[in-house]
């Protein structure tokens, strides 16, 4: 749809923003039979599911493009730039409901989820991953001796228990 003669991607064209609403009416999953035998007259039917998820990669190959084209020309183009978010919102909400469903693989949609769409397990940014201690050793150090001495009966001064 949009080579040159040797390979070359066309200049960007107004047509390739409404071919992202085609190109997502294509990418439509579909229920596939598959027919196993096991060597004698048996037979079985399985029923599986042949994945069509759109991805800008698979965008730049219905209309002939390289991929790295199609981020050029994302970057150039508001229009384009919204037309592509499309593909993007509609893969993250497949991967999300047939994930949740069970109908996809959990590994690989966690994978492109986290990787393109920064859907990632957090971790604790206000401590950087360390433990959360406000105190300095040395104050650690004195409220473990008050309570030692607590515990001895000697009302939380540090040193030996007083006699009575």
């Amino acid at each position: 749809m949009g080579k040159k003669e040797g390979g070359r991607p066309n200049e960007f064209k107004e047509s390739y923003i409404q071919a992202v609403d085609e190109y997502l009416q294509i990418c439509t999953d579909e229920e596939v039979q598959r027919i196993k035998t096991d060597g004698t007259k048996s037979i079985t039917y399985e029923f599986g599911i042949k994945v069509k998820l759109p991805s800008i990669e698979g965008f730049a190959d219905f209309i002939g493009v390289a991929r790295s084209s199609i981020y050029e020309w994302e970057k150039a183009h508001d229009e384009f730039k919204i037309a592509l978010d499309k593909i993007r919102s509609v893969q993250k909400q497949r991967l999300i409901n047939n994930g949740l469903a069970g109908v996809y693989s959990p590994v690989i949609t966690k994978l492109i989820l986290s990787s393109d769409h920064g859907m990632r397990e957090r971790i604790d940014a206000t401590t950087g991953d360390e433990p959360m201690n406000p105190f300095s050793d040395e104050q650690v150090d004195r409220i473990a001796n008050r309570i030692t001495s607590r515990k001895r009966g000697n009302g939380g001064e540090s040193g030996p228990k007083k006699p009575n």
